[in-house]
């Protein structure tokens, strides 16, 4: 996994994003009455949160600047009242949320579970079960993770910079542009690195899921390695697949630690405009302090839920490859297919014939060429030969475990 190779892979499935998240999007047609309570919780707790920088810059201005006691007394107490439904609402969103979210990814686990156990034998042989188990437990953790968890805090931001945008700048167009010029340059450090985090975390999607298969093939075979002598060589191969999740790890980690600090100089710059550019006008008259004071309160408030999404952004890129892996494993085909002239199965007589079979397990090495048997009802047939011969393979073609590559089995 060292060097540009899976980094350049994984840039190339990008375009598959967006169809990822639609498909995922799908899980919540089940909850389509649930969802927009939640919804409207989520707006209630985003429009309580912008309305208080405007209630106390108000206050400055039409009741502090007067001394006047008794209003600022009622507005505190509408102002306690703001707070108390946001906090309502915002408790609300996160249950709510929370649980559409955890019952989505119980189906989908539910889901993984059931595929696997329809999928054919021939899947198994070309799949490792600790990769499988990496898709079920650490994948869907890791999508857990970002929407489960989180998902109810970035809608809630969503909307509260919505209602910020529009705050700032029905109170004053001026500093309403003022504090949105850093906002292209957001979008641009966003996108840029997420382009780099998510080809980076696929990386890390794909070698955990290649370190489970290893580790549980080493465990379940321990008495063998010992008896053979390979502990060694087993630890010296682990240790190469240990170090390659190690460091797409730490790639992906880096790019997430320069990010951050990234939009805390944003934030910065921004404030440092308001208060400078504010601070004129009220020296000059043309904007109130109780202006001034709402627009430092709203460019916190503002920078924050960017900084939240930001984060969920690169962290949802995560959780998207560890569902491109889990879609890729849900779309494999279950069931072997019939030919197209394929007739209904009669009542099983027992009757086995082989004419002229060869099989294998790959296309390009048969196991079996060219094999006749006819076992009648009731008769007793016993196969004999050395490993390897193809015993257990007839009867696995007996079975349908798999399709004959070549020739006509009848049952």
């Amino acid at each position: 996994m060292r060097g540009g190779g899976p980094i350049v892979a994984a840039e190339q499935k990008a375009s598959q994003q967006l169809p990822t998240l639609r498909r995922f999007l799908q899980y919540l047609q089940p909850y389509r009455k649930e969802t927009p309570i939640a919804l409207l919780m989520v707006m209630i707790g985003a429009a309580t949160q912008s309305l208080g920088p405007f209630l106390l810059g108000w206050s400055i201005d039409h009741l502090i600047a007067y001394s006047n006691l008794q209003g600022l007394m009622l507005l505190l107490g509408l102002l306690a009242i703001v707070y108390l439904v946001g906090n309502w609402a915002i408790r609300q969103q996160i249950w709510r949320v929370g649980s559409i979210m955890q019952r989505l990814l119980a189906q989908l686990r539910q889901d993984i579970f059931i595929k696997i156990q329809s999928l054919p034998l021939s899947f198994f042989d070309r799949s490792e079960a600790g990769d499988l188990m990496s898709r079920l437990l650490n994948d869907v953790n890791t999508v857990n993770q970002a929407f489960g968890q989180t998902i109810a805090q970035m809608l809630g931001n969503f909307f509260s910079l919505i209602g910020i945008v529009i705050a700032m700048l029905a109170i004053n167009l001026q500093l309403g542009l003022l504090s949105n010029l850093v906002v292209p340059l957001m979008i641009f450090t966003t996108g840029l690195f997420a382009r780099w985090a998510r080809a980076r975390f696929r990386v890390t999607r794909q070698t955990i899921g290649e370190l489970s298969a290893r580790l549980e093939e080493d465990i379940s075979s321990v008495r063998e390695a010992q008896a053979f002598n390979r502990v060694q060589l087993n630890i010296e191969e682990f240790d190469l697949l240990n170090a390659a999740n190690r460091d797409a790890n730490v790639q992906a980690v880096a790019i997430t630690a320069a990010f951050l600090p990234s939009i805390d100089f944003l934030n910065t710059l921004a404030t440092a405009g308001v208060l400078a550019y504010g601070g004129y006008l009220a020296v000059t008259g043309a904007a109130t302090v109780g202006v001034v004071t709402s627009f430092l309160l709203y460019v916190q408030q503002f920078f924050r839920p960017i900084q939240i999404l930001s984060q969920f952004y690169t962290q949802a890129q995560s959780a998207i490859a560890g569902l491109e892996r889990i879609f890729l494993l849900l779309d494999e085909p279950s069931q072997l297919n019939d030919a197209p002239d394929a007739i209904a199965l009669p009542l099983v007589e027992g009757e086995v014939t082989f004419e002229d079979v060869s099989f294998g397990y790959t296309p390009d090495q048969l196991v079996l060429r060219n094999v006749n048997l006819h076992a009648q009802p009731g008769q007793m047939v016993a196969l004999v030969g050395p490993t390897g011969a193809g015993k257990s393979t007839i009867i696995n073609l007996i079975l349908r475990f798999y399709d004959v590559s070549r020739g006509c089995r009848q049952n």
